[in-house]
């Protein structure tokens, strides 16, 4: 099961990969710099402090219009990002939630006609790490199914091995290592039976046992 468990994960990620490189494709061509701005590198050494009172209100409304388009757009309204702007270079801090919404942020700011150049600092998990949790999450939910299934298929083996309760009719199902029982057996003897020996069983972590009735079958 841990074969299949690693392998699943292999495959996801192989899967996550393909579309996350045409993700970040998309991205760069949305961060794309307008003619006129700065490269980055020239953004990240630009000095931060206005040069003169009249930049630093020119300044204030650029970083004004910033905000206002973080904050309208559903990409980016949930991050908490910080938005500083010198003489026209906006410099981006702070959290994004993904490296997408760390590039729209980018594109966003970018889109302010007065803006000469972007400095963008924001920290977000890159593509590498969401492809992995991702992959994580989808192993652990396949992982989880196949062991419900095999607790199923245990429970029902012991069932059939047993001298008490071997002849009933018992369906079993498992959810999420919680066993359920429903049917009807012959004695309260054999019902007591029949869900200590589900408990029993390896990996189940309670049994639900309100539809297992004492009574005729027929």
């Amino acid at each position: 099961m841990k074969l299949q468990t690693l392998e699943l994960k292999r495959k996801t990620l192989i899967a996550l990969g393909v579309a996350a490189t045409l993700g970040m494709t998309a991205g760069m061509t949305a961060c794309k710099r307008p003619d006129g701005q700065m490269s980055d590198s020239a953004a990240a050494d630009a000095p931060k402090e206005s040069a003169s009172l009249g930049a630093a209100l020119d300044d204030t409304g650029i970083t004004a219009k910033v905000k206002e388009n973080l904050s309208n757009d559903a990409r980016t309204e949930s991050a908490k990002i910080d938005v500083e702007t010198n003489n026209g270079v906006v410099t981006l801090s702070g959290q994004a939630d993904s490296a997408k919404a760390k590039d729209a942020a980018e594109e966003l700011a970018r889109n302010v006609a007065e803006v000469k150049g972007i400095d963008n600092r924001i920290s977000a998990p890159s593509a590498i790490d969401d492809m992995s949790a991702r992959a994580d999450s989808a192993a652990s939910n396949a992982g989880e199914a196949v062991s419900d299934a095999m607790i199923t298929t245990k429970v029902k083996a012991s069932f059939a091995a047993d001298d008490q309760v071997k002849a009933t009719a018992i369906k079993v199902d498992t959810d999420d290592g919680v066993v359920k029982l429903d049917g009807k057996v012959a004695s309260d003897t054999a019902r007591e039976r029949a869900i200590t020996i589900a408990k029993g069983i390896n990996g189940v972590k309670s049994v639900d046992d309100d539809k297992l009735k004492v009574g005729s079958s027929s």
